[in-house]
């Protein structure tokens, strides 16, 4: 009786161990897949038998499994380092006052958008007023200086007056036009230009009110006074600035300096916009180092059409380099360059999961090599060309881990 229990426990330890090869239609293409296996092993499962993990196609649309083509490429790597976003040097104005009174007016408010050209504001002057008064006494004494001065000239051709009086006359209108020209340039220092200047002497008509102009195309950010304060000719009065584009300045150490050159990607990353990032160009690499610092600065063109990013902002700048072997020279050494969340660890091996079919996949043993922040290098076990889970792969991993605990097969 013994020896036929034993001989029965034997037949049915023998008929288990052979059940995970029995798939049916499945062993075709496990077969098929190992001529694909790396070096050193097949696809194995790393779990210890022929891994196949299976999911419905319900499941496949809900895991949003993504799959990508394996390629050749250089890896790149980060290069992280503070960074602070400034206005771009020629996309600021500080609109001051050039005569001294006090505000009249407010045209605009801040946040405004506005055109060159565009009044801001009115200052009212008693010195420009002065200004514009001389200039209109001066204008008009030459008017008249000029027409004596022809009148004598005449009068002399015909004999009627002496070439004295005619000479006294032509410095009289000489001195005018001298009058004249020190008031037209007293109301340019001031601010006016020739159009305006022009119409004044058109209109015969003086005010005490001063504009001020916006010179360039933007938006109004800073009004630095108010309606009836008292200003000097310096007193800044607004601010505008074209914030379609800005500056990320940042401060490179010497080490760092080679991983960096002009046009390339800069990732712009800041607190108060989590998981957002502004694509920039490293546009100016700076010519001297910082003595105190021992730094280089560098500045970073940043398109910010929305405006959502603002000048001053404190920021991180993630400079895209491409890594390089230790004495190997530019695009030596590539290799497969695969997504990080595409690498899973199973039993402490290194994997990527390989489509079978729509619905099944295979994890595949690999070899890493250098990391960046968002690629790993594939040394061996995945070659160009072939198809792999870029997204999504942790899923396939759960369900493989499943599987070896004992909940039941995925297919």
């Amino acid at each position: 009786m013994i020896p036929a229990l034993l001989v029965a426990t034997a037949l049915f330890a023998a008929g288990c161990s052979e059940k995970p090869h029995a798939h049916g239609a499945d062993a075709p293409a496990a077969a098929h897949d190992d001529d694909h296996a790396p070096a050193g092993g097949k696809d194995a499962a790393v779990t210890g038998h022929d891994a196949l993990v299976t999911l419905t196609a319900e499941a496949v649309r809900a895991a949003r499994l993504e799959l990508a083509t394996a390629q050749v490429k250089p890896l790149v790597s980060s290069l992280v380092v503070p960074a602070r976003i400034t206005f771009t040097q020629g996309g600021v104005a500080k609109v001051a006052s050039r005569v001294p009174g006090r505000l009249d007016t407010l045209g605009v408010v801040l946040g405004q958008k506005v055109k060159r050209g565009q009044v801001l504001g009115y200052l009212d002057s008693p010195e420009l007023g002065q200004a514009r008064a001389d200039f209109l006494s001066a204008a008009t004494k030459a008017r008249v200086a000029e027409a004596n001065y022809k009148r004598e000239q005449e009068l002399l051709a015909k004999g009627i007056t002496s070439e004295r009086e005619m000479r006294e006359a032509e410095s009289a209108f000489v001195t005018a036009q001298a009058e004249t020209n020190a008031a037209d340039g007293r109301l340019h220092a001031l601010g006016l230009s020739d159009k305006e200047i022009s119409l004044l002497r058109a209109n015969d008509h003086y005010s005490s009110r001063f504009p001020a102009i916006s010179p360039l195309d933007g938006t109004v950010v800073e009004i630095q006074v108010t309606i009836g304060q008292a200003v000097e000719a310096t007193t800044p009065l607004f601010t505008v600035a074209d914030l379609s584009q800005l500056w990320a300045m940042l401060d490179l150490a010497e080490s760092q300096l080679s991983r960096v050159r002009t046009g390339q990607r800069v990732a712009i990353t800041v607190q108060a916009l989590p998981g957002q990032a502004f694509e920039g160009e490293v546009g100016y690499i700076g010519d001297i180092v910082d003595e105190k610092t021992r730094t280089i600065p560098v500045r970073v063109v940043v398109n910010n059409a929305d405006r959502r990013l603002k000048p001053g902002m404190f920021a991180q700048a993630t400079v895209a380099t491409e890594a390089e072997a230790p004495g190997a020279g530019p695009g030596a050494n590539h290799h497969v360059v695969v997504p990080r969340q595409a690498i899973q660890q199973v039993a402490g091996e290194s994997v990527v999961f390989v489509p079978i079919s729509e619905t099944q996949f295979r994890p595949r043993e690999v070899k890493t090599g250098a990391t960046s922040a968002s690629e790993v290098e594939v040394r061996s076990g995945l070659q160009a060309g072939e198809r792999y889970v870029a997204q999504g792969a942790f899923i396939l991993k759960s369900e493989l881990s499943k599987e070896s605990m004992g909940e039941g097969h995925s297919h």
